[in-house]
């Protein structure tokens, strides 16, 4: 008896086999690709910031063109993120590193000094805070508020040792300058947009804290040079970064003298009646100084508002508020009886 040929029924399945290989060879050509691609190490920085914010922050530079004698570098934006490879983690940035405040300056001056940047970067100091003046050429292009290369590169040199005592640092401002000449620009708009380029590079490079900086545009109001000369303009053309130690000795002539001077404007010491600045206290009138002193005390009173004692605190006088009735109609008034 001839066998009953079986029938075969199509294997399910196989061709899940064949999309399986094509979504492989897809990936191993794109993985390909990126290997044999140059990343733009800023663009990554922008993605990778991206998903970590979990989109509380976009940055509207990421599409920016790059600059067209160089694709493969930094956009040359100012907001660029901070690079892993020069952020001062190294071991040979580390060595030397300034630990206070004290050996900031000296830091800050070794370093401009050996980078060859001294015709850039000024360096100075006094009893309360560190000035760090930008000349504007290393850092912007004319009328641009784009953080140059070179400028990223000379702050970079500078970073490093104020990082490393951020501890030590009360504030860091940075204000823009720029010089009386005509100009497309608006001087306001771009002396604020310098400064804050520069303080968004430092902040995205983790200087200091973010609730330190300040920002101020100062536009040409401000000037260091004479601005009837092409070189006294150059040099108005500026950044400035002020950082101020938060150590200070209340009770030194020189810290309050510096305080009084770069915060509050004002020149002279408080006991320099004449405003001589000569800082020989031994000239100074006492009877002057007493005067000033009793007529500061004569503005407050040891009553409060309510005529009470004020338990040996002395402070500004409320006057009460004024109701329209002569005082002496109110003496005068019957007092109440009671019905």
């Amino acid at each position: 008896m001839a066998k009953k040929r079986e029938s075969k029924e199509p294997e399910k399945g196989n061709w899940l086999d064949t999309y399986a290989d094509m979504v492989t060879l897809l990936l191993c050509f794109f993985v390909l690709l990126y290997s044999a691609s140059s990343v733009d190490e800023t663009k990554w920085q922008y993605i990778y910031q991206a998903f970590t914010s979990s989109g509380t922050y976009v940055n509207p530079f990421v599409m920016d063109e790059l600059p067209e004698n160089n694709a493969t570098e930094s956009n040359g934006n100012a907001e660029a993120p901070p690079n892993p490879e020069s952020s001062g983690n190294n071991s040979d940035e580390i060595e030397g590193l300034p630990q206070n405040f004290n050996q900031l300056y000296s830091y800050l001056s070794t370093s401009v000094e050996e980078s060859d940047l001294g015709q850039y970067i000024t360096i100075e100091q006094t009893p309360t805070r560190i000035f760090i003046r930008f000349d504007n050429t290393i850092l912007f292009d004319g009328n641009s508020a784009v953080l140059k290369e070179e400028g990223k590169q000379a702050m970079n040199k500078i970073m490093p040792g104020i990082r490393a005592t951020q501890e030590y640092i009360k504030s860091c401002s940075v204000s823009g300058h720029t010089a009386f000449a005509i100009s497309e620009v608006n001087d306001w708009d771009l002396s604020a947009a310098r400064a804050s380029s520069v303080v968004k590079y430092a902040d995205y490079n983790k200087m200091v804290e973010s609730h330190k900086f300040t920002v101020e545009g100062k536009a040409c109001y401000s000037p260091v040079a004479d601005n009837d000369t092409e070189e006294g303009r150059a040099q108005n053309r500026r950044v400035e970064m002020m950082i101020v130690r938060n150590d200070l000795d209340m009770t030194s002539q020189a810290v309050i003298d510096d305080i009084l001077k770069y915060e509050y404007r004002l020149e002279g010491t408080p006991s320099d009646p004449y405003d001589e600045n000569n800082k020989n206290d031994d000239e100074v009138d006492k009877d002057v100084v007493d005067d000033i002193l009793d007529g500061l005390e004569s503005k407050y009173e040891d009553e409060d508002t309510n005529g009470g004692e004020t338990n040996g605190q002395t402070g500004p006088v409320f006057q009460k508020p004024t109701t329209g009735i002569p005082t002496d109609i109110l003496t005068s008034a019957p007092e109440s009886t009671g019905e």
